[in-house]
């Protein structure tokens, strides 16, 4: 379980740091200095080949088996105790009248007994629940590993934005000393020109340094050497939506999901104990204690059934919403690409300043990142909802 809380600390990790793409960090020169080079032959993964390596190796994919080898020994620890109970009775079945009536029947366990009774309620449960634990487990690997490949893609576009606005600026500052030349501009206008080249050299340097830093905390996640060379063969492009609807996500996640089965067989069990005391009075510690447990699981379970379906719901209203939030953020940079566009023509014109120039270029770039995050979002999103449809995610 340790090793897998520190595959998930990892991803956790790898994902988080697209977030800082900007943040202060070394210099370009300490990323693609030798001693930061990747190494070893290429090894080029797509998504697919991905979850692929993380659902059938590592120490995460462990975890789960020894969680699945778990359920399984617990279920044939109940068929053995259930066949301990009937070998039992059988025993004592064989025996003569006058011992039967020597030992007595209280002490001879009974496949109707509380004990028998749980034993069969818990060989059922483990019986349906371990292959189902064993999916979400998976789906949980899935997930994270989901969200480390798109971690990666998107550190890799902010990394390319970054350098490609290095370029803008590169070209707007030999433009105005152009211009400063030919004396159409300013001095003002050219140091202006150099101090937003100066920027974004920086911003491209920090983004370099965050990329490296991802792409070895993914390494690390994926069980390779973390300066083994890997390049991912996906890209950030919008998935298929789920195909199913809502009514049937909902019926899916009731009948599937590995945290339901788990809330009814607790309440199951506490409906069995609670009967087994039924026979004391209603005012005694026995009874109340035992119909307060059982309420209380009982109130879990019916809690648990409506959270699932409110989240389930809420997760299909949310595909909607961030699948309008890639509409937008993609005509957001369209107009964004073309009024930046347009200010370049009116600059080289001398109808607007090199200021309203370069908030154009910088807000360009920043509509065209917005447009991977939102997509990046979205897909994140629709493989979370078709898991939580299902058996859930563990």
């Amino acid at each position: 379980m340790k090793k897998a809380l520190s595959f998930i600390l990892v991803l956790t990790l790898v994902f988080s740091s697209t977030a800082m793409i900007f943040a202060d960090t070394n210099s370009a020169q300490t990323a693609s200095s030798p001693a930061m080079a990747f190494k070893g032959e290429e090894i080029k993964l797509s998504l697919d080949e991905a979850i692929e390596r993380m659902t059938t190796t590592g120490p995460a994919f462990e975890a789960v088996m020894l969680a699945k080898d778990g359920n399984d020994a617990a279920a044939k620890g109940q068929f053995e105790a259930i066949k301990a109970i009937k070998d039992a009775n059988d025993q004592y079945k064989s025996l003569p009248p006058e011992q039967q009536a020597a030992l007595g029947s209280s002490g001879v366990p009974s496949i109707n007994s509380l004990t028998g009774k749980q034993a069969t309620l818990a060989k059922d449960y483990y019986k349906k629940y371990a292959p189902v634990a064993y999916e979400a487990g998976i789906n949980g690997i899935k997930n994270q590993t989901i969200q480390a490949y798109y971690g990666l893609l998107m550190s890799q576009e902010s990394y390319r934005i970054a350098k490609e606005d290095t370029g803008i600026k590169k070209t707007l500052l030999d433009n105005t000393k152009k211009k400063f030349s030919l004396g159409v501009a300013s001095k003002m206008d050219v140091l202006q020109a150099e101090n937003a080249y100066i920027a974004a050299q920086q911003a491209e340097s920090e983004a370099l340094t965050s990329l490296t830093t991802v792409r070895m905390q993914t390494n690390m996640a994926l069980n390779y050497d973390i300066m083994q060379k890997l390049t991912l063969t996906d890209n950030l492009t919008l998935v298929t939506a789920p195909s199913i609807n809502l009514d049937s996500a909902i019926k899916s996640a009731l009948a599937n999901r590995a945290d339901i089965m788990q809330a009814k067989y607790n309440m199951d069990n506490s409906e069995l104990e609670f009967n087994s005391v039924k026979a004391y009075p209603k005012s005694s510690a026995t009874y109340m204690g035992g119909e307060a447990a059982f309420n209380g699981q009982k109130l879990a379970y019916d809690t648990k059934l409506i959270s699932v379906e409110i989240e389930i719901r809420q997760a299909y209203m949310e595909l909607t919403d961030l699948k309008a939030a890639v509409d937008v953020a993609q005509s957001t940079y369209e107009n964004a690409k073309e009024a930046a566009r347009l200010t370049q023509l009116q600059y080289d014109a001398g109808m607007c300043t090199l200021t309203d120039l370069q908030t154009a270029q910088n807000n360009s770039s920043a509509a065209q990142l917005g447009v991977y995050s939102a997509i990046m979002k979205y897909d994140l999103a629709v493989y979370s909802f078709e898991y939580n449809s299902k058996a859930g995610i563990l």
